[in-house]
Order: C-alpha cells, then structure tokens, then sequence
C-alpha cells in the first residue's frame, strides 16, 4: 500500500502539496526531496599529509592549503524521505541523493578511489545521519553536524554547512584505522525540491517546545547561552572535538606552504573546535547573519560571535596561553530540542550546534578586534569584509595574505608550543565561548576542553609529512581561568581567582603560589581580559566603526622593598606572540607594562611570575587600561611578612560573574 501511496502522490504539484501541508497542522508528514545540486570542500591541507589528492586538479594552480570547491547536479531521480510536524523538519527516514560526476581521489598507495555517481543517503538512527557513498554504496565519508532547512516557503530542502569526516572503511583503506572521524571537508545539498507523500500517524510524543514566540531581552528578560560537548540530539557518531585543518611552515615567500616533519618546531598548527550550545534563559537571542537587512531587536545584523584560545599548563604549576583565535561570525540556528523552527533566532530552551568545517572557513572568520566585546558589537564599516562602507560585502570577500594561516581569520599555534619533549609533564586545553549581547551570564558561556597533543607520520607522496591529532581528555564548562585554580588543596600550594566587572567589562586575575623550600616561593600570575575594551567607534548601528579597541597595559602589585623577587617572567600568546610586558622593580613595587602596542585585549590572558623569599599574605593588584585610568584594585596574594592565608581561596567583584565554591 505504500509504494502506492508513493507513485499516486508522486506526481502532486508543489502547490497542492503546501495546501495539504498547511491543511494539516499538528500532524506528522512524510516528505520526499529530489534534484538540486551538491558542493563538496575538500580541505588541500588536511589531504596532503594523508596521501590524498584530487585528481581533477590543475597541475601547480592550487593552494596546498586552500579548499577545493567542487559542485555536481543531484540526479532528480533519487530521492530522500524525511518527515515533518508543524512545517518543521523533524528527521529523515530512508533514501539517498545520487549524483551525475563526482570527484576521483588519488591515494597514497596509487589507488584511485571513483566517486563518480556517489550518493549521499540516510545510516544510522540518528535524527539526522547522512553519509557520503560511492556509485556501489560503500560508504568513504560521514556527514555530520548538518544544518537542515526547509526554505523557499517549504518548496525546497537545503543540507547546509555540514562536516565531510573520514568514513572507517576510507581510514581501514588507509591502513590507518585511527584516522576514521577526522575532518576533511565540507558539503552542502541545495535546491532539492519537496513533494508531499503522505500524512502519517505517530505514536511518538512530541518533543516539549520552548517558548517560540520571540521575547527579546529587557529588564526581567536575559538570554543565558551555555556551552556544551554536544547538543542532546545530534549525530550518534561522536561528540564535540578538535579538528586539525593544517600544518604549514614558512616558504619564505610570505606563505606556509612547507610540510610539517617528524623533527620540525617551526610549523603553525591551525586548529578550531566543534561547538554546541543551549539558550537557558527567558529571552532570545537574534542569530541574523551578516550583511542581513536590519533586523530587531538591534535594527543590525546582530549575531554572536565564536572564539577561542589554547593554553599549556607546565609541570611547574604555571599556564600560558599559546593560542587566539579571530572571530567565527555565526549565522543560523537550528534550534534542536525545543521544536522551535530553525532561523535568525535562538529562542530559550532551544539548542545549536556549528562543526569544524564552518569554524574554519574564511568568509566566516574576522579579526575580534572589530568587535566592541563587551557589547557584542560589529564595527561593519571599515571592516574586512565591507572597507568601504556601502554595506554591501566587498568583492574580494575578505582575502587576506597567507589566509589559510592568517591570525585575522585563525589560531594558529606554534610546533614548539605543542612538543611534548620541549614541554615534559604539560597539559593542554582548548578554550572556547560565545560572545552573545545581553547573555546573562557569560561566563558559564565557555566551554573547555582538555587535549593531549600527538604528532603522527601521514603517508603519500612525500614519506617525511606528519600531522597533528589532539584527543579530547575532559570537558568543562567554565573557563580556563577558574579550571586552572579550581584543584584541591596541596601542602605548600595556594590558589585564588578574583573576577572583576566595571562598565568597560569583564577581568579575572588567578593566582597560584607553590613553596619551593624553607625560604622561596613561587608566585604565578595568570591576567584574563573576558571583554574589557576602551573603545573608540564613529557612526551608530548598522553602521558602526570600530576606530582602535584597545584593553589593559599594565599591571602592579604592591611589594615591599625587602622582600627579594628573583626569575621574573612574562609570557603572551605563545612562541609566535611579539607582544612584551617590560618588568620593572620599583621602590615598594613590582610592574610590568605594555611597550608600543602590547595591550592585552580582550579574550586574551597573559601570565608573570617570580620567586620570593616571603610566603603569601592578602593583597590587591593595580591594573591599568589603555587609555591610561585603573579599572579597579583586584585581591590576589602577594608576599609578604603576614600569616599565610587560606590555600584555596575565590571571590567575584560586580554583579554578572558567577558565585565560586568556597
């Protein structure tokens, strides 16, 4: 009886099918999709260390570490299912898109792998599992991470914005199990169009919705974003990670286009996370992407903005940050779990979820400090996408030099940073949040996770390419700050983080101290701007321009003259960072102070350090913005003749930073 159904209702027109649909409302559907077409972003610089090429390439015309952009027509004879409740896509059922062409991939062993004809189609159980099969079905790649839109009034299906990951039958090919859910690309389907087979009963209940009417912030009304490994309903493949896209070494020429080796320290590892999140307050948030038509709540193109850090935690008990991010302009929402359609807005209850792919490709990525943080702004004009203000998005689409390495569009983060040789008993962690306007709370935003480093052959044309992995250890939600002070108490160990909010934003300064014998102790100092920023801006919304945005340039701590400071460091960014603090020992003092354009802005941390021969006492450091006045005094420990205080020890200055455990 259903194939039946299936050739009788083949042939409806789109039209019928949209009145049955409307005639239908709070019933379950089934709907098929067919034709469009499919874009494949094959990513050179992840392909090159594992033997893989395309084979359709020009000889010498391509970028080693640029995506390879590929479109091929959806023969319109296929077709996937997929059901709908309430005009929203709820889930697909069954059925593959086939495809006329497709890529040839040359293999490191000389084999060929055919994609001619391939298919994307439905595995597994999840809400949404596609995968990538050759014209036979064997499966090479997964698709996960999907953002999947009913558009064009319903008429049309759009598969947007999804990771292209190794399959294990391609990594069982490659002799190389472990490599299977490695990040290798992206895909999108688009323009299939949509028939209506049939209404269908269900006895599946309906998924709780949140509150889908918008209600924008306002006095009793906050958006609250947090962070998580993986929204509660995407693919049952595997949760939220790292993905590596490149490793590249300078070529002299102003590119890094040199491979990575086993021995080499001067490679830029370019790597961003996967990122989920949950809307867990009472308003919305606008999700609009940009060069969108002004829109409320805003009248702008107001979305929030996706950045991240990497830090390294010594076995000596101090943390340095070795890598910043730009800025991730997000754009779309899929609103998971509150049954809440998907769009241009975040409403409470519901979840999201963007995967490497779209953390990493350039037309999304801009430098932060176009963004007034403390606010959520975007200084559009003069911005890298729009240098000449006329609101439209420039031709160019913001290339820049180097732009597969460039710190305006990534993190990039040094070899020698990354060594576990250089770096004996260290531990690393990834660090990454959302910058949303009006979030009740930003700092249960954050997300961090825990990564352990290896540097693994690749194999091909060039035997002596290796490549980096980073397996994901632990997760948290909160900040690396608060995680690097929030451990149990030691014997001879004190720690401490104070966060401070003023109008211009948001500051933490931890503290750990270590005894190191009956007379010295180690003083460790870790300095987070959240989204402190003196900003200089011309024009209002959705004009604003960004003219400087600048943060801290100093800090000071109160030391008297006979206590004797020894080892005193500073460190920024990691090895590629140039910014430098000078330090200086003053009378009663201990300062260090920007030189030149060395302020330390915001999403960022810098660390300093010294022996004393005092333990430590209560104390309070001085810190200074760049345009020259003090935010505040903040509590820290300093040494000091005074008894020794509590070995664990937080407190939150201002009225938004969350309360800490005692």
């Amino acid at each position: 009886m259903r194939g039946c159904t299936l050739i009788l209702m083949g042939a409806m027109t789109v039209a019928t099918a949209q009145q049955v649909q409307k005639n239908t409302k709070n019933q379950w559907q089934e709907w098929q999709a067919r034709g469009g077409a499919t874009t494949l972003w094959l990513n050179a610089g992840a392909l090159q260390p594992l033997g893989i090429t395309l084979m359709d390439s020009p000889s010498g015309s391509a970028d080693p570490a640029s995506y390879a952009e590929r479109r091929y027509p959806v023969d319109s004879r296929g077709a996937i299912a997929f059901r709908v409740r309430d005009d929203e896509f709820k889930d697909f059922r069954s059925g593959n898109f086939a495809h006329r062409g497709g890529p040839r991939l040359r293999l490191g062993d000389g084999s060929v792998l055919d994609l001619r004809g391939f298919l994307i189609e439905r595995i597994g159980r999840a809400r949404v599992g596609l995968a990538l099969a050759d014209a036979k079905g064997t499966v090479w790649f997964l698709l996960d991470h999907a953002h999947v839109l009913l558009e064009r009034d319903g008429r049309e299906l759009a598969l947007r914005h999804m990771d292209l990951r190794m399959a294990p039958e391609l990594a069982r090919r490659l002799h190389r199990p472990e490599w299977a859910g490695m990040l290798l690309g992206g895909a999108q389907t688009i323009g299939a169009r949509v028939d209506l087979v049939a209404a269908i009963s269900s006895n599946e209940p309906v998924v709780a919705a949140g509150s889908c009417s918008v209600e924008w912030p306002s006095a009793d009304r906050r958006p609250d974003v947090r962070m998580q490994r993986m929204a509660s309903n995407w693919e049952e493949r595997q949760p939220d990670g790292i993905n590596v896209y490149r490793c590249g070494r300078d070529d002299g020429s102003g590119s890094h286009t040199r491979i990575c080796t086993h021995d080499s320290d001067d490679g830029l590892v370019v790597l961003s996370p996967d990122a989920s999140l949950r809307n867990e307050g009472n308003a919305s948030v606008a999700w609009h992407p940009k060069f969108s038509a002004p829109a409320p709540p805003y009248g702008n193109d107001q979305h929030p903005f996706l950045v991240w850090n990497m830090y390294r935690a010594d076995a000596d008990g101090s943390l340095h940050q070795i890598g910043v991010s730009a800025a991730k302009h997000a754009f779309h929402t899929i609103n998971a779990v509150c049954g809440c359609p998907a769009g241009e807005i975040l409403y409470p209850g519901c979840e999201d979820t963007y995967g490497g792919f779209s953390n990493d490709f350039p037309t999304a990525l801009a430098p932060r400090a176009e963004i007034v943080s403390r606010s959520a702004q975007w200084g559009r004009c003069g911005s890298l996408y729009d240098r000449d203000c006329d609101g439209v998005r420039d031709a160019g689409d913001g290339l820049v030099a180097d732009d597969a390495y460039s710190p305006l569009k990534h993190m990039a983060v040094s070899e020698r940073d990354l060594s576990l040789q250089a770096h004996p008993g260290a531990r690393w962690f990834v660090e990454y949040w959302y910058v949303v306007r009006d979030d009740a709370d930003p700092w249960n935003t954050f997300g961090l996770m825990e990564v352990q480093p290896a540097k693994v052959p690749g194999q091909g044309a060039d035997p002596d390419a290796w490549l980096w992995r980073f397996d994901v250890i632990d997760f948290r939600n909160r900040s690396m700050v608060d995680t690097w002070t929030d451990t149990p108490p030691e014997t001879d160990v004190w720690n401490e983080t104070r966060h401070l909010d003023t109008p211009q934003g948001r500051v933490a300064l931890a503290v750990q101290v270590r005894r190191i014998d009956a007379s010295q102790w180690r003083y460790d100092y870790t300095l987070f701007n959240m989204d402190f920023a003196i900003s200089l801006s011309s024009g209002a919304e959705p004009n604003l321009r960004v003219i400087s945005n600048h943060g801290l340039v100093g800090m000071s701590l109160p030391v008297a003259d006979e206590v004797l400071l020894e080892q005193i460091t500073f460190s920024a960014g990691g090895s590629l960072d140039t910014r430098r603090w000078i330090a200086q020992r003053a009378v009663e003092s201990m300062t260090w102070a920007a030189q030149g354009a060395a302020s330390l802005d915001w999403g960022s941390a810098f660390s300093f350090g010294f022996v004393a021969n005092r333990p430590p006492r209560d104390g309070r450091a001085n810190l200074t913005a760049i345009d020259g006045s003090v935010p505040h005094d903040v509590p820290t420990l300093l040494p000091g003749s005074d008894p020794v205080p509590a070995r664990r020890r937080a407190e939150t200055l201002g009225d938004v930073a969350p309360p800490r455990r005692p």
